[in-house]
């Protein structure tokens, strides 16, 4: 919505989880924007990769990981 807040995806454990607020355990990677820019990325208005090149989308922790859950984006 229009004040944003923290999401989290956790695929560590067997079927994985998503929920709103703080995760359950420590995160391998932290990616954050703008509410209205993570509209426009799972609108389809957005790429992650342009969202990221552009600074819209700023990822800390394993790139690596972030790097394969565009994926799921």
């Amino acid at each position: 919505g229009d004040g944003g807040g923290t999401w989290y995806i956790d695929l560590k454990n067997k079927g994985g989880s998503a929920g709103f607020g703080k995760p359950p355990g420590t995160a391998d990677v932290v990616m954050s924007m703008s509410s209205a820019d993570f509209v426009k990325m799972f609108t389809g208005k957005l790429k992650p990769t342009m969202a990221f090149m552009s600074g819209k989308l700023r990822i800390k922790g394993n790139t690596a990981l972030a790097v394969k859950l565009e994926k799921l984006l």
